[in-house]
């Protein structure tokens, strides 16, 4: 039976205005906290060479509350080890990475709960990333180990990779893992020189190395972060600075010479913003081919250096006590300043 074109208006109406008063009506949910953590920013105390003071510390995001320790408060007060280089994300998982332990502490990054441990062939590392399910990890003792251990999903040990001088910094752009194979050595008085020029291109499909990309200058390479389509490696030296924007895709890589930029030192990437801070404590911003300064931090050592939220985080490190950390805006006020654990070297957005 047909309705009448009124009728059946009508009730196409009121089933519209029912549905919605019942969608409007439906109580909001809300999601459950992943942990105590979930929210802030995690900053890594490196430690003492010889000695066992290696932590994590948490800020929350309004910089109000500032936990010490995570790692032993949340594992039955274990100690984390001597030398804490960096840490790495993967899903819930952060990748804590010990250099003088030689290995590799998994946590719930919410909870700071340990799941598992990487030691497997494991030598002085350095820096961490992630493709494909497997996890990449750089080894350098600045003597004779300079190599990228390759881990399964499992973290079961795969292979090496090795480099003729440094194995350094390391990131995942695009379908590529993009590893810093030169970087600085010394002469006879103490004058920091570099050991090449080089980044070397990891296929994530194969696992094997498919391109070696010569920088055009002599310089040192001081930094290299990415995001998903390019890698930015920062060289310097005490007068000069350039940038490189590496395409992923391809290895080419356009050159940006940052002529007001005296000695960079670091980068930051945040809402695909670059910023840099130089060996005269002045912080930049990066739009085009021109750095901005912005302003000029207090620190006696730059150690540590990010932009998170639009805060610049700086580390003012000591190695045998605890460390200050210095919050700015980015135009320069001086937000908060705090107490950190031994050797503080990094900030990330948790």
């Amino acid at each position: 039976m047909k309705f009448p074109k009124i009728l059946a208006s009508t009730l196409a109406l009121t089933l519209l205005f029912n549905v919605s008063c019942r969608n409007d009506d439906d109580p909001i949910i809300p999601q459950e906290p992943k942990g105590a953590y979930e929210s802030g920013i995690l900053i890594t105390n490196e430690g003492g060479f010889s000695t066992p003071t290696s932590s994590v510390s948490f800020l929350s995001s309004n910089l109000s509350t500032q936990v010490d320790n995570i790692f032993s408060l949340n594992n039955s007060n274990a100690t984390l080890g001597n030398v804490f280089q960096s840490v790495g994300f993967k899903d819930d998982l952060a990748y804590l990475v010990l250099n003088v332990p030689n290995k590799v502490e998994i946590v719930n990054r919410y909870t700071f709960k340990k799941t598992a441990t990487i030691t497997a062939n494991l030598s002085t590392p350095r820096y961490i990333t992630f493709a494909n399910n497997n996890t990449y990890i750089t080894n350098n003792d600045f003597f004779s180990v300079r190599k990228v251990n390759i881990y399964d999903n499992a973290n079961t040990f795969v292979k090496s990779i090795n480099f003729d001088r440094y194995a350094e910094k390391i990131v995942t752009s695009g379908n590529y893992v993009y590893v810093q194979t030169d970087g600085s050595t010394y002469d006879s008085s103490y004058n920091e020189l570099p050991t090449g020029h080089t980044i070397t291109r990891i296929n994530t499909a194969t696992n094997e190395i498919d391109k070696v990309i010569t920088l055009d200058d002599e310089f040192i390479i001081k930094d290299m972060i990415s995001d998903a389509s390019f890698v930015y490696v920062l060289t310097s030296n005490d007068s000069s600075t350039n940038l490189y924007k590496i395409a992923s895709a391809t290895g080419n890589a356009q050159k940006i010479s940052l002529e007001n930029v005296d000695g960079g030192s670091k980068l930051a990437l945040e809402n695909n913003k670059l910023y840099l801070i130089s060996s005269e404590e002045k912080v930049y911003s990066i739009t085009g081919t021109a750095a901005s300064e912005l302003f000029t931090v207090t620190a006696n050592n730059v150690y540590g250096f990010n932009v998170i939220n639009g805060n610049v985080y700086v580390a003012d490190p000591t190695f045998s006590s605890d460390s200050k950390v210095r919050i700015y805006s980015l135009t320069g006020t001086l937000l908060k300043t705090l107490t950190t654990g031994v050797g503080t070297n990094g900030f990330y957005k948790n």
